[in-house]
């Protein structure tokens, strides 16, 4: 089997709804937090296996203010 690996930013977060890490960094770049993300994606809604990945994406891109 030959699997290309996924570009970064193409890479899956979420499995349940398909939510890209490029679409997360996208809202992370408009101050969105957790729930925001969410409702704007899905995210966190199915099994929850992408809360901690997208908690720290938050934290290792977010805004300091």
């Amino acid at each position: 089997m030959n699997k290309k690996k996924q570009e970064p930013q193409n890479e899956i977060v979420c499995d349940c709804t398909g939510t890209t890490k490029e679409k997360i960094l996208s809202l992370i770049e408009q101050n969105a937090d957790l729930d925001r993300i969410s409702s704007a994606t899905g995210a966190c809604t199915g099994c929850g296996s992408c809360d901690v990945v997208i908690e720290n994406l938050i934290i290792e891109h977010g805004k300091v203010t």
